[in-house]
């Protein structure tokens, strides 16, 4: 019982925080990250 109170109030206080301050999304940072990198790694195709 004494393990998951530890738990449940880290669960509780996540919760609060997300619903009420402006969290960052972490995935969509990635998301954008790998984006940027695999725009970068590309060669420009503009041979004209």
């Amino acid at each position: 019982m004494r393990n998951y109170l530890g738990f449940t109030l880290g669960n509780v206080v996540g919760m609060y925080l997300a619903q009420n301050y402006d969290i960052p999304n972490i995935a969509k940072k990635l998301e954008d990250f790998k984006k940027d990198v695999e725009a970068k790694k590309k060669p420009p195709n503009d041979k004209s």
